[in-house]
Formats: C-alpha cells, structure tokens, sequence
C-alpha cells in the first residue's frame, strides 16, 4: 500500500526533529540466547532499551 502525500510529509518532519538524538547498538547472539534474554526480559515487563539501561546503571555501580 503507497503512503500518502501527508505520511510522507510527517515521516520528514520526524526523520528532521529525531535526527542525531538516538543511535543504533547492534549485538549477534544465538537463537537460543536471544530467546531466553528476550523472555525474561519480557517477563520483567521491561523494554529491551529499559533492560539495558538498568544493566549498565549495575554495572556502574559496582565500579
């Protein structure tokens, strides 16, 4: 299904006000790995981003 004109334009103006403010952080894991990680972090009702926040807030801490 084509975009409209309108969602073209909106995906611009967002593309322009998000750009430089987030940045990719790619990991390969195994299947089976990203399956158990994905799982509990899903079941602790956490976001992948908001797993990886409180992981280094640990680690920080233990520094």
């Amino acid at each position: 299904m084509a975009r409209s004109e309108a969602q073209k334009a909106a995906d611009g103006r967002y593309r322009e006000k998000t750009q430089g403010k987030y940045k990719h952080f790619v990991v390969n894991l195994k299947c089976d790995e990203c399956d158990r990680i994905e799982a509990a972090i899903s079941a602790a009702g956490l976001s992948k981003a908001e797993f990886l926040r409180r992981a280094v807030e640990q680690l920080e801490k233990k520094q």
